[in-house]
């Protein structure tokens, strides 16, 4: 099948792919394409109905207790956390040489949010993500997933809603998508709703799969991060570069943050085990075809293939300019 690329619109010299569904074993198979313009990595045509691979055994749905504190330690958290994102604190300021500093994401400073920020989890599953940052001392978290039973609202500064993003009549200081922006059928329509979404002056996180990288090349359709077919874009550092401008983005930062999952998980598909199958490292290392050793190696080439920005995954941070004055 020939088709046109949905990111920047090249019809030539597209190579075609066929992949199987195989978090699951369903063996299910679907045509990609890999543009040869943007590099792109799409799904060739979009399934009528996907909700047959979203079951409600998938892992981001699970709705196991949610991460809780009390108001002392809330309260000393957020000091702490006030504090090493450069607010003035004296209180977090002796938190943090009596305790160390916090181990926050590297992309809370990049995205220059504080903790009174209003920040939205796009595809947020059962809001696991939300709850930590809760338990940091930030106030003011709202999460949205389609996909999810019902909404999930606590009285702790969380929300969390049954909706689409474009139904969500709010604007935010800080949008995250971790691994759920390669899920959404229309990518540069998403970044348009995002830039809605956003204040001026606010930014994106979009955390993906990319292409090309070494287990691409080496595992090709087994790669474990393509997923067939709920990862419907993965995207190339080109094809992001040109969605973000043409939707009123600037790229302000990329950074590679793969895990040893894109060997196991790959190799393991290239042996036929699903990544649900008992076998799977997924549940532990009991029933796992790999060592310990194994296990350690792939997250040093892991770490190698990041510094020299050929893993499989990227952290982007997408910057909403602020008014004019």
């Amino acid at each position: 099948m020939s088709s046109a690329c949905r990111i920047c619109g090249n019809a030539r010299g597209n190579e075609s792919f066929v992949a199987r569904e195989m978090m699951f074993g369903f063996g299910d198979e679907f045509e990609y394409f890999m543009c040869s313009e943007c590099g792109c990595l799409q799904i060739s045509q979009m399934p009528q109905n996907l909700s047959k691979y979203y079951p409600a055994s998938y892992y981001s749905f699970s709705a196991r207790e949610l991460p809780k504190s009390n108001a002392l330690t809330s309260r000393v958290k957020r000091l702490r956390t006030l504090h090493c994102l450069g607010g003035k604190s004296a209180i977090g300021g002796v938190l943090t040489v009596v305790f160390g500093q916090l181990l926050l994401p590297s992309w809370v400073k990049e995205g220059g949010i504080d903790v009174d920020s209003k920040i939205l989890d796009v595809g947020c599953g059962a809001g696991h993500l939300i709850a930590r940052l809760q338990t940091q001392g930030f106030s003011d978290l709202t999460g949205v997933d389609p996909y999810i039973p019902a909404d999930r609202c606590f009285g702790n500064g969380i929300r969390i809603f049954k909706r689409e993003l474009a139904d969500v009549d709010e604007t935010f200081d800080f949008i995250m998508l971790h691994h759920s922006f390669e899920h959404v059928t229309h990518s540069l329509q998403m970044l348009r709703t995002l830039h809605e979404k956003t204040r001026p002056g606010g930014a994106v996180l979009i955390r993906i799969p990319v292409v090309p990288s070494f287990v691409w090349d080496e595992y090709g359709t087994d790669w474990v991060q393509l997923d067939a077919p709920r990862h419907l874009y993965l995207h190339s550092l080109t094809s992001m570069d040109f969605a973000a401008k043409r939707t009123g983005f600037e790229i302000a930062s990329v950074e590679f943050d793969s895990t040893g999952f894109q060997f196991w998980g790959s190799e393991q598909y290239r042996r036929g085990i699903p990544l649900e199958d008992p076998r799977s490292l997924r549940h532990g290392t009991d029933e796992s075809v790999f060592s310990h050793a194994d296990i350690e190696e792939f997250e040093r080439m892991s770490r190698e293939l990041n510094a020299t920005r050929r893993g499989d995954q990227a952290c982007f941070i997408l910057r909403r300019e602020p008014r004019s004055s």
